[in-house]
């Protein structure tokens, strides 16, 4: 009799692990996961899961209908929508888009994060520690390599 409660409760533990591996399994496979575990990239998956996500969709901010000037970046696809290729309500008269694909230096969304002389507001993201390099230079990197979509 003992031996069948172990024999059944080894069972039920196999039965677990093989159940636990494969819901992890597909639980990584979404490109909004991309850059969980390699790091940051540039690339805008990369980029949403590592900056966007913890540091700029946080409640109050950068998120929901409420977003300032309508800048939602809850997910890769919104943050590509609201940014690549829209002009910037921060500074019309500048005539900048938030991201202009190739070109870092003309992208407002740069020149907010690096917190450049010009800007309307404070420096992105408000009322935190600036974005360190590699941050900065991934987000760069992508926008230098056209802004592809996720």
């Amino acid at each position: 009799m003992g031996w069948r409660k172990r024999q059944g409760s080894g069972w039920l533990v196999y039965v677990l692990v093989g159940f636990l591996a494969l819901l992890s399994s597909c639980a990584g496979g979404g490109a909004e996961e991309e850059g969980v575990e390699g790091g940051l990239e540039p690339t805008l998956p990369s980029i949403q899961v590592n900056i966007f996500t913890p540091i700029c969709a946080v409640f109050g901010c950068h998120t929901g209908a409420n977003a300032p000037q309508g800048l939602r970046l809850d997910s890769a696809t919104e943050s590509f929508n609201n940014l690549v290729g829209v002009p910037s309500v921060g500074r019309p008269d500048l005539m900048l888009f938030r991201v202009d694909p190739g070109s870092p230096d003309e992208s407002y969304l740069v020149w907010k994060i690096e917190g450049r002389p010009g800007i309307e507001g404070g420096r992105m993201p408000l009322n935190q520690a600036p974005l360190s390099s590699e941050q900065i230079d991934a987000i760069r990197q992508w926008i230098l390599a056209g802004a592809p979509p996720p």
